[in-house]
């Protein structure tokens, strides 16, 4: 049974909360990286190698290609936040 999600946001160039657009959820960290390179690639762009590094270590880009910047985070499920 599952602990925790990970939700994965497309935001503007600044990460900021009001910008977040949530384009998936994943079960594991691999998964939400992985969902962050589908929408690239629907957006007719990849994410290079220093991108996937930014997403594995600090869980968003910074740089990314084309517009905007993907980010995503861990949540807890079933308890109150």
């Amino acid at each position: 049974m599952l602990d925790s999600v990970f939700i994965v946001y497309k935001t503007d160039n600044w990460h900021s909360y009001k910008s977040r657009d949530i384009i998936g959820l994943s079960d594991t960290q691999e998964g939400a990286i992985e969902l962050c390179q589908a929408k690239a690639k629907d957006e007719g762009e990849a994410i290079d190698d220093i991108e996937l590094f930014h997403l594995n270590n600090i869980q968003q880009t910074q740089g990314y290609s084309g517009e905007g910047e993907f980010q995503f985070e861990e949540m807890d499920i079933n308890v109150l936040i």
